[in-house]
């Protein structure tokens, strides 16, 4: 697992690298991998055939193309061209960049303070190793409601992050009956392990589709529907610059108030989310919804 821990921080750093510069020649690719602090085996530059294999090795993982400027011999990332790789790059840049920065800078280490992931993080690069080989991987696991782990086989889809939880989508084979893969939370996993044992990932399968209409990972089999909520003006700044869901459109705003849209199953995680707006934020469709708000806001003021 060390191994592909650290072939995983070296492709984040390569894709880091030449995403920072815009546009960068191999000759400059070696001389900031040779001063990387991940360059523990003291290289004296990347290789040549390390940077190609590494080229192909980013596009397979993440739908990620580094390009090649023949006429200027410059190195760039391509065209994305979908809110899936976006959201991938996003993470990539935003999440390991940062991290990969304070590393170098390490006098900036106790000046820069990031969310804690409960755990599961160890495992990210084993999955999307299995992912890749499509095999197998043994699973011991233990959910909130059970008092004991169990180990299974799981099929790997995809993974997901929520609320700074890794999720794991997989078909379990201790449950060969159901048609749909399960969704795991990788802070609940105990230990994983490879196999050799390959399955099909079914052509049918998106991890995008999977989750649509979803808030977050919750895919409770409630209708998706149209949500029309109204916030003060404070509370819409924050809706507006961290939407809720990529649905969101916000179809009216004021001095005083913005209304939203959002096309997705009102879910407990969802509306959850919304409760804690607490008094800046009303439901106005659907009325079951609205209904449901009031019964709590009701039980809350009983309380008191």
């Amino acid at each position: 697992m060390a191994a592909q821990n650290k072939l995983f921080q070296r492709l984040i750093w390569l894709v880091d690298t030449i995403y920072s510069a815009g546009q960068i020649t191999r000759e400059e690719i070696d001389r900031h991998w040779a001063q990387s602090a991940y360059n523990d085996m003291h290289e004296h530059d990347y290789g040549e055939r390390n940077f190609h294999r590494h080229r192909e090795t980013i596009f397979e993982l993440f739908g990620i193309e580094i390009v090649c400027n023949r006429s200027t011999r410059q190195y760039s990332i391509g065209s994305l061209g979908d809110a899936e790789s976006d959201g991938v790059r996003a993470w990539l840049v935003n999440t390991f960049a940062i991290k990969n920065m304070v590393n170098i800078a390490g006098e900036m280490r106790d000046r820069i303070i990031f969310e804690q992931i409960p755990g599961g993080s160890q495992y990210l690069s084993l999955i999307v190793n299995a992912m890749k080989e499509n095999n197998k991987l043994q699973v011991t696991y233990q959910g909130f409601y059970r008092s004991e782990p169990h180990t299974f086989l799981l099929a790997p889809y995809c993974l997901k992050i929520f609320k700074q939880r890794w999720y794991m989508v997989g078909k379990p084979d201790d449950h060969p009956e159901e048609q749909e893969p399960r969704v795991y939370a990788l802070d609940r996993v105990h230990s994983i392990d490879t196999t050799d044992q390959p399955f099909k990932l079914p052509k049918s399968f998106s991890a995008t589709k999977f989750f649509d209409g979803c808030f977050g990972v919750d895919r409770s089999q409630t209708q998706i529907q149209d949500i029309r909520i109204r916030t003060g003006a404070a509370t819409a700044n924050f809706i507006r610059t961290l939407p809720l869901h990529s649905s969101q459109q916000e179809v009216e705003r004021t001095a005083e108030h913005s209304v939203f849209v959002f096309r997705l199953a009102p879910t407990y995680d969802f509306i959850q989310e919304l409760r804690k707006h607490g008094p800046y934020l009303e439901i106005l469709e659907p009325a079951e919804l609205r209904e449901l708000f009031r019964q709590d806001l009701q039980s809350a003021l009983e309380q008191y």
